[in-house]
């Protein structure tokens, strides 16, 4: 038995290995929030501590309930010390992404959109020739 294989053998065999079913793969899991998910993800190149490296629309007079909107992350403040937070929030019903940017020196918060939901499903997902 070569050196590689011994080493395999001997992990699979250890102590609080699950060695029943040792060719089953766990189970993939799902996101509890694949919109949100997928808005981060589209979004998450545009932001950085910095600030918005976008053109979008600024809210002029937002809800109280897009200003306190801290329930997905999109990004930190990194290493700068006057740095932006900022934040997604989904309306679903209209179908608009906000994105919440807080922080600099002052404090500020600012809310852009309402921008179109991104749509992640791998179908619709294919590289242009």
């Amino acid at each position: 038995m070569t050196a590689p294989s011994l080493l395999v053998a001997v992990l699979a065999l250890s102590p609080g290995a699950d060695n029943r079913f040792p060719h089953t793969v766990p189970p993939l899991e799902v996101s509890p929030d694949p919109i949100g998910d997928c808005a981060r993800w589209r979004l998450k190149p545009f932001v950085n501590p910095y600030g918005i490296q976008q053109v979008w629309p600024l809210v002029e007079a937002p809800s109280q309930e897009l200003m306190l909107a801290q329930e997905r992350p999109l990004s930190d403040t990194g290493q700068v010390a006057d740095g932006y937070a900022h934040f997604v929030h989904i309306d679903a019903a209209a179908r608009a992404v906000y994105v919440i940017e807080q922080g600099g020196f002052a404090g500020t918060t600012k809310v852009y959109g309402p921008l179109p939901l991104p749509r992640c499903t791998p179908s619709i997902e294919t590289p242009q020739r």
